[in-house]
């Protein structure tokens, strides 16, 4: 996954979270307290971060970050410590500061891209082999609902941000990876002949991630795994749900053939 940081005035970060922001830390409590002075080293400290100096950005961001909290430049700083972390590769450190920022700036006009961030920090922070494994040795899922929910979070929270593009992409990528490890598991049922743990599963799926339910891959299993389980009630409502939402399916041909299983509609 490509990483990207837009570099603009935004916030975040306590700065016992965000102090770690570098691989260096300064030993010094130097702080500023002037604005003037907050922003000519915010800006040094911006212009190093640009350069990937991170030793000399966490040094003058954290001078700016101690500031008081009057002074603008001083939660711009802890926003840039935080990125810091995110451009050091170090995105369960940042996911927290980003976090700590949106409990502690509820007013702040940047707090939509401090939660964006922290989603996507969370996303990054799954190992890199995680999305080339089948779904049945991705056990450990716990990590990805939290990065699904932050996601969810912050499009529920700032339907308007600028970021809503690219967290959509992002989304559905998690509800993908969550809705084929739980498929999984639902076969798993099914070879066991035990299809009602199945519906329940994929029951629970859409009921948690009701994305999941514009997935036609998880209806369909649903459907059959109702067939199987002889929960006929169930089943010709979710017959009914599927063939009224995918119209042109390509699951619909067997669909069809497991509904004969339902009792007829109601007039």
């Amino acid at each position: 996954m490509q990483v990207r940081v837009s570099l603009v005035p935004i916030c975040s970060a306590v700065l016992a979270a965000a102090v770690a922001c570098s691989g260096a830390q300064t030993a010094s409590n130097a702080r500023v307290t002037t604005l003037s002075q907050a922003r000519q080293d915010y800006l040094a400290g911006l212009k190093a971060l640009e350069e990937a100096d991170y030793a000399t950005a966490t040094e003058l961001l954290q001078k700016v970050a101690r500031g008081p909290s009057y002074i603008v430049y001083s939660p711009l700083a802890r926003i840039r410590l935080a990125d810091a972390l995110f451009l050091q590769d170090r995105p369960e450190e940042a996911a927290e500061a980003y976090r700590a920022f949106t409990e502690t700036n509820s007013g702040d006009p940047n707090l939509h891209y401090a939660w964006f961030m922290m989603a996507k920090s969370r996303v990054k922070a799954l190992p890199a082999e995680f999305f080339l494994v089948p779904p049945a040795d991705r056990r450990d899922q716990r990590k990805v609902r939290s990065a699904l929910g932050a996601l969810i979070d912050f499009m529920t929270t700032f339907p308007d941000s600028p970021y809503m593009g690219e967290a959509v992409t992002l989304l559905a990528r998690m509800v993908g990876i969550v809705t084929s490890y739980e498929m999984e598991v639902a076969q798993f049922y099914m070879t066991r002949d035990k299809p009602l743990g199945a519906a329940n599963r994929l029951k629970r799926l859409i009921a948690e991630i009701p994305r999941a339910a514009a997935r036609e891959d998880a209806r369909a299993s649903l459907v059959q795994a109702l067939a199987a389980a002889e929960d006929r009630d169930a089943l010709r409502r979710e017959c009914d749900e599927y063939l009224d939402r995918f119209p042109a399916g390509r699951h619909r041909s067997s669909v069809k053939g497991w509904c004969k299983a339902a009792p007829p509609a109601a007039d």
